[in-house]
């Protein structure tokens, strides 16, 4: 994966993300809504890009790596699960409150995907690394002693996929709601029980 980005392309990649905020549907913009949105000519778009398609998908590629690296930052400061949790937590809250986020970005990819061709592997490598994240977390809860469920055991992978994901959603869900609008510490503090009893 590329991780050595000209300043110009991290101009145009933070364009998608400023039309995404504004409420535009990637699939409409067009390469001189994104030259405007990243102060650059429409020329210049095409000295680092080949299509609208390659710019959206470096766009994602590029938020997901930064996105990555933070949550390993904030990770690197504390090795208490329940603190872990809460990075991850607050991120995924963040995510669902920013309509530019890169996995608003990413579901919108997906959803229009799923009509043509896959995500490329690029994105998809980057998703996985996500995965493997909350994996690696997951597993310091059960060492921990936080949990008894085997994370690490391959017999217990699909059932613990699937709780991590439906406590991910069930985050998101929650945070997104403003006809019943709670607090994020208690959507958080939801979360975890959920996913602690689901793992017990």
């Amino acid at each position: 994966m590329k991780n050595n980005y000209s300043e110009k392309e991290i101009n145009i990649f933070n364009g998608v993300l400023k039309l995404a905020r504004a409420g535009e549907d990637v699939h409409s913009l067009t390469a001189q809504k994104i030259a405007t949105a990243a102060g650059v000519g429409k020329a210049t778009i095409y000295d680092y890009f080949s299509s609208k398609e390659e710019i959206v998908q470096g766009a994602m590629i590029y938020s997901l790596s930064m996105q990555k690296q933070r949550f390993e930052q904030e990770m690197s400061r504390t090795e208490d699960f329940r603190q872990r949790m809460n990075i991850i937590y607050n991120g995924i809250i963040d995510s669902v409150q920013d309509t530019g986020s890169v996995f608003r970005l990413l579901l919108q990819a997906m959803g229009k995907e799923r009509q043509s061709c896959n995500m490329s592997p690029e994105i998809m490598g980057q998703v996985t690394e996500f995965v493997s994240i909350l994996f690696s977390v997951l597993a310091k809860g059960y060492r921990q002693g936080v949990f008894s469920t085997d994370v690490c055991d391959k017999q217990n992978e699909a059932y613990v996929l699937m709780a991590m994901v439906s406590n991910v959603f069930a985050t998101a869900s929650r945070a997104k709601n403003k006809l019943y609008p709670i607090s994020r510490e208690e959507i958080i503090n939801n979360s975890y029980k959920m996913l602690v009893k689901a793992l017990a």
